[in-house]
């Protein structure tokens, strides 16, 4: 491959990421080479192909009596080590992609959740935090999962568990939360700030009940999404 064919690939590559971040109006660093998961990706689809590949150097390889020690080398590369590689990257790539606002829009049973959450007019809680980007990103899972290690794997668990009930159909309408908003997803961010400290509807005597959860922060500013419509049936 030469230098101008690998520079008019890498070109192509850049072209949708610009492209998307054009559409925000969000101007690009320079020397963009793309986000960490558009290289895992990338890489992933790399390893893959290399794999392919390996497996048919093997084939060619291989004697009708016995394996050759080139085919057993390249085998144990492509049987054993390449899939590895990419089964991680497929696994760190999926994991990332999981937690876009996007991934939670795919089920049609959350398309107006997501609608309300990018309607600049609303004003649920929701789409309050998307509109003024107090959550840079993945707004869905920042609110919608628990701080920590154990809150990431809780949350992957019970994704799972909604993949499920979603392609079985086992799911009801309307969509309600499985328990109750607990405050300490909200006092992740809002807990030390000064508006929150120093809000008038903050009396000094309502702080304990409102950082152990007597008293639910959904109490005052609700409703964190909007009513949701009978038409949204199965």
């Amino acid at each position: 491959m030469t230098h101008r064919s690998r520079a008019a690939g890498f070109v192509a590559f850049l072209i949708p990421v610009a492209a998307a971040a054009a559409e925000q109006g969000v101007p690009l660093p320079r020397g963009w080479i793309g986000t960490t998961a558009e290289w895992v990706r990338g890489f992933g689809i790399a390893f893959a192909l290399l794999n392919l590949v390996l497996l048919a150097f093997a084939w060619r390889s291989l004697r009708l009596t016995d394996v050759t020690p080139t085919a057993r080398g390249w085998l144990c590369v492509a049987v054993a080590l390449v899939p590895t590689m990419v089964a991680f990257l497929s696994f760190a790539h999926g994991l990332e992609t999981s937690t876009t606002v996007a991934s939670c829009g795919s089920c049609h049973v959350m398309t107006q959740f997501v609608d309300d959450l990018r309607n600049v007019k609303s004003n649920t809680l929701a789409a309050t935090h998307f509109k003024n980007r107090y959550i840079p990103e993945h707004q869905c899972y920042t609110c919608h999962s628990d701080y920590g290690l154990a809150g990431t794997l809780k949350a992957k668990l019970e994704g799972l568990g909604h993949v499920w009930r979603y392609t079985t159909g086992l799911y009801s309408l309307p969509i309600k939360i499985a328990a109750p908003y607990p405050n300490f997803r909200c006092l992740g961010c809002h807990g030390e700030s000064q508006k929150f400290l120093n809000a008038p509807g903050h009396p000094n005597e309502e702080m304990p009940s409102l950082m152990v959860g007597q008293t639910s922060c959904l109490d005052c500013h609700g409703p964190a999404h909007p009513e949701q419509k009978k038409a949204a049936n199965r």
